[in-house]
């Protein structure tokens, strides 16, 4: 496209000029063609189409996609910033630029509106973008939850520069896209702008580089890692010169083979199995040997591919940052979790960008294995975190951010959708409120209120419990929102959703379901999950392909497999859902899911020593102080200087983790920091450690171990308090025993509990057992019992109570409560 000077000097001033509007439909005519270059490529001439179809199904218009003549003729031109020739839009904008090649500009003039591109990508991200400005959506993927918004005069103006905040934005599915969800997810991906503008390549690379040369590997055996005193294959011998010679001929030989590509990657292996010989150990830490293969790569790779970039982690045994300065080509995404050497994600940034590494990001929005789909389990259903996180790793300097996530639009959809709105302009985390409001007016209508309490519910930031009240919920919010509206797209919508929470409900069933009813739950959640595969609401692959692998006691016929087709497999059906059958699960699930009957009371987090209780003649219990994780412990030190002195065993169950890692926290260090640290070898011997405080009051112990188990034995001259929050729950591994307090005036005491056990009153008696199924609990408070210690008996996993304080301890005269229950109850 070439413009005249007119038209050059209009777009030289785009920052301060006013903005024409173009009317580009009335009353079902298009006023305007859509125009490209008479040699567009063929991505630009489709995207003309696209737009074309779309404006259609807006304004009811038939638009002509055509070859322009002149860059002044009226019409929607799209085109290329090289079209230009010598003209310029911006001084700055250097399309050869990797970091500027996703940039667009879109402008309207008296008659026309300019799609101008700096690559075929950015205009296609320029067509989306001015569909979303005339309120165009595809909030998840799938014909279900794409808004077309309709009007008899469709009028346009816009003046704006884009550039994405991020230069790769990565959204994708572990366990990968499956063959009914390809499609429809990448669309939703290019419709969303969530792409890679420059593919960044960072994936575990060693065991590629073995595969493509096990010829020189059998040849140099020198090459792999030496590993008590035998050389095989788990990381390389990166202190070899001809190793780190044959990784970059690779790397030269796939540029080679497609000169196009954007990156390569030079990550570990996932493990350890680093090499021991004398040469790699010179070499200094893992993260040393990782960096000089990376940076000799870039080096070589950038001699004759300028611009390229060479992709790895800040991950596992490699996330603490290198004593050595990083190539500036070298991408390091650092990973926010599976990280090692006591950093937070944080630091590793800022570690790594000490030594000039470019800098990405590792996500995970959602991982099958941890969250199962459920309701709000995921980082991609916390809107909190995504719209805190997103900007935080920008403002540290990342342009990189890759989310591993799931095919779980029905607990993660709004998620991703946010994320992608950020991913590309941070500053839209200051409107995830309005974005949430549109999605909600936009996607439910009338049905707008009961859909903003459900998603709200589903929230992560609430952190909702899978129980019964959360399902019964879900369920009677989605029949209360049906019956507030008769718009077909918003019903298609909602039945989407209705099958998700059956799906739930479905597994809620099986996570209880013991012997043959485990294996029949387990069939009934396959076969719900597949036959509804095309909804995309729940990661159908990867239930089938992994749930049974890690439950042994769970059999899946082969030709089940999510790989095997209909009419092959047995446990895959395409039938149509029948709406009667899908008001049938609303039905069902309102009448089996009850809520629970009470209301919670909320207690703030800053404990003391309580004066003037009635204690009683309790005697103090020895509890079982196994746990595993990260877990917090609350004393008090009355006079100061003082020692803690505990005896702990860690490594039960792993001893490859690292030490299990002892911190105190006064409550009155001014900067929250610790005052005192011991490490504790996980090698199933008892040792005694010591934790020195120069602060009065409330302290708190964190307790780190990797999920090794660690088990304690408690000094007795120290108080000892657990809190077990629904923002921190608290588990112990086996069977435990523990006071609570019932302060006066409470009529009902409730909670949740996940395992068995009993519940003691003040006299001692059983009022309540836990059953092993996971759900909330009421128990009223006997006449003359509150305000007293009640006690949990031989429980097993987790407790958190709801209308009293949620403080356990192992003695009544130990036991620290929230201040405000405090002063309520004492003397």
């Amino acid at each position: 496209m070439k413009l005249s000077a007119c038209a050059f000097v209009c777009f030289l001033m785009l920052p301060s000029i006013s903005v024409a509007q173009v009317t580009l439909a009335d009353q079902g005519k298009a006023i305007v063609p859509i125009l490209h270059r008479p040699n567009a490529s063929v991505r630009i001439v489709k995207a003309a189409q696209t737009l074309a179809t779309y404006l259609e199904k807006i304004a009811g218009a038939k638009f002509t996609v055509e070859a322009e003549k002149s860059a002044t003729a009226a019409g929607i031109h799209l085109g290329l910033i090289e079209d230009l020739n010598e003209v310029r839009i911006l001084p700055h904008w250097a399309p050869a630029q990797p970091t500027q090649r996703e940039d667009y500009l879109i402008h309207t003039s008296e008659r026309s509106v300019y799609l101008i591109g700096a690559s075929d990508l950015a205009v296609e991200h320029a067509v989306w973008d001015m569909l979303y400005r005339v309120g165009y959506r595809q909030y998840f993927p799938g014909a279900n939850w794409e808004i077309i918004p309709k009007t008899t005069k469709l009028d346009f103006h816009a003046n704006t520069r884009e550039q994405p905040s991020y230069y790769s934005r990565r959204i994708w599915y572990g366990y990968g896209a499956a063959r009914w969800s390809k499609d429809a997810y990448e669309s939703w991906c290019a419709k969303n702008r969530c792409v890679a503008g420059i593919e960044l390549n960072s994936g575990h690379a060693y065991p590629g580089f073995y595969t493509r040369n096990k010829a020189e590997f059998a040849k140099h055996p020198e090459y792999l890692s030496l590993i008590k005193g035998e050389r095989r294959f788990a990381q390389l011998c990166i202190s070899n010169p001809g190793l780190r010679q044959l990784v970059v001929d690779d790397a030269l030989g796939q540029f080679a083979k497609n000169p196009e590509r954007h990156s390569i990657s030079v990550d570990p292996n996932d493990g350890g199995g680093w090499c021991e010989c004398a040469e790699c150990k010179k070499l200094g830490s893992i993260s040393n040997r990782a960096v000089t293969l990376a940076n000799q790569v870039a080096e070589e790779v950038n001699k004759k591919y300028p611009g390229r970039y060479v992709g790895m982690y800040a991950y596992s045994q490699h996330s603490p940052p290198p004593t050595i300065d990083v190539h500036p080509k070298v991408v390091v995404s650092v990973a926010t979790g599976f990280i090692t050497g006591g950093y937070t994600v944080d630091q590793l940034v800022q570690g790594w960008q000490a030594k000039k590494a470019t800098i990405g990001i590792r996500e995970y929005y959602s991982v099958h294995t941890w969250d199962r789909d459920m309701p709000g389990r995921a980082r991609g259903a916390n809107t909190a975190y995504l719209r805190k996180t997103i900007p935080h790793f920008h403002d540290m300097g990342a342009r990189f951010l890759s989310a591993e996530s799931s095919d779980n639009w029905g607990c993660n959809g709004l998620g991703y959708y946010l994320a992608a709105r950020m991913l590309w302009d941070v500053k839209e985390a200051k409107n995830v409120d309005a974005l949430i409001e549109d999605f909600l007016d936009k996607s439910f209508g009338a049905a707008k209120k009961p859909m903003a309490e459900f998603y709200k519910l589903t929230d992560a930031a609430s952190r909702p419990l899978l129980t019964d009240d959360l399902v019964g919920r879900m369920f009677r919010l989605l029949a209360e929102a049906r019956g507030l509206t008769k718009d077909p797209a918003v019903h298609a919508r909602l039945e989407d959703l209705v099958l998700y929470t059956h799906y739930v409900d479905q597994w809620l069933d099986f996570g209880a379901a013991k012997g043959p009813e485990h294996q029949s739950a387990f069939e009934a959640v396959v076969k719900h999950v597949y036959r509804m595969k095309d909804r995309l609401m729940v990661h159908t692959l990867a239930v089938g392909r992994d749930v049974a692998g890690r439950d042994k006691s769970l059999v899946m016929p082969k030709e089940a497999s999510p790989y095997t087709p209909e009419p092959k497999n047995p446990w895959m059906s395409s039938k149509p859902f029948a709406k009667d059958e899908i008001e049938q699960y609303l039905a069902d699930g309102i009448a089996r899911r009850q809520l629970f009957q009470f209301t919670p009371v909320g207690y703030s987090k800053d404990l003391v020593v309580p004066k003037g209780l009635d204690y009683g003649m309790l005697p103090r219990i020895e509890p079982n102080l196994a746990t595993r994780g990260t877990r917090h412990f609350y004393t008090w030190v009355d006079k100061a200087p003082a020692t803690l002195t505990i005896k702990a065993t860690a490594g039960l169950i792993y001893q490859d983790k690292g030490p299990a890692i002892f911190e105190l926290y006064p409550a009155l260090e001014p900067e929250g920091k610790s005052v005192s640290e011991a490490k504790v070898a996980p090698d199933r011997m008892e040792h005694e450690i010591k934790l020195t405080t120069t602060f009065t009051g409330l302290h708190k112990i964190t307790l780190s171990d990797k999920n090794a188990m660690t088990r304690m034995v408690w000094p007795e001259e120290f108080a000892f308090t657990v809190q077990s929050t629904h923002e921190e729950p608290h588990t112990f591994q086996g069977r435990w025993n523990l006071y609570f307090y019932v302060p006066k005036g409470t009529k009902i005491v409730g909670g949740y509990a996940a395992g068995p056990g009993f519940m003691l009153d003040a006299k001692g008696a059983k009022i309540h057992t836990f059953a092993d199924k996971p759900a909330y609990f009421h128990v009223a408070v006997p006449e003359g019992q509150d305000g007293k210690f009640w006690r949990m008996s031989q429980s097993v996993g987790e407790r958190r109570l709801m209308t009293v304080p949620s403080v356990f301890s192992r003695a009544p005269r130990e036991l620290l409560l929230p201040i405000e229950a405090a002063q309520k109850d004492g003397k």
